[in-house]
């Protein structure tokens, strides 16, 4: 995994071109937009396992919008991601992390589930395709759900339950969390 961004512009092509597992959402998916601060947001930022540099960068912080560039590499383009409050209690620091791909259908926006900057500290966990089918199909989940070449691909309606649900362990990676360290100029 070279960097964040080239991991979410690199899954959203090829869900786009292949019948990966896919998990979308509406833009509205989760409580509120976060309100974000510069302190805990804007700058330099360094996956652990990679020497390339993130830039994150506020692009509307009431409607918790960040744009992520990787300076090193001037072909890419920048990608925005909505923050969205995941919970109403203040004291969960996770938030869902929407990913838009500008130039599919409404539909395929990718979701992601993210800690708030704390420490100089990010954390962003992918989701499990897999566990999100079966809810779908048990009722735990509303959202409609079929199969692609044996793949998921599921999208998840924008309803309050969904966020709450969706929080439990099963629907997420957490083991092998991206982890982003912020970096002094």
């Amino acid at each position: 995994m070279k960097t964040l961004l080239r991991l979410c512009a690199c899954l959203l092509l090829g869900c786009v071109l292949t019948a990966c597992p896919e998990t979308t959402v509406n833009d509205d998916f989760g409580l509120k937009p976060l309100a974000l601060k510069a302190s805990d947001w804007s700058g330099n930022w360094q996956p652990l396992d990679d020497d390339d540099m993130l830039q994150f960068s506020i692009v509307d912080a009431a409607q918790g919008i960040l744009s992520m560039t990787e300076p090193s590499n001037k072909k890419v383009e920048p990608l925005d991601f909505k923050l969205r409050s995941a919970s109403a209690d203040d004291k969960v620091k996770l938030c869902f992390a929407l990913l838009r791909d500008k130039d599919a259908a409404p539909s395929a926006t990718q979701i992601h589930l993210m800690r708030e900057s704390e420490k100089g500290a990010l954390l962003v966990w992918m989701i499990n395709d897999e566990a999100v089918e079966a809810a779908i199909k048990s009722g735990q989940l509303q959202g409609t759900t079929k199969r692609v070449k044996d793949d998921p691909h599921n999208h998840l309606d924008s309803v309050p339950a969904n966020y709450t649900k969706l929080l439990e362990p099963q629907f997420w990676s957490w083991s092998v969390p991206m982890v982003l360290k912020r970096q002094k100029k």
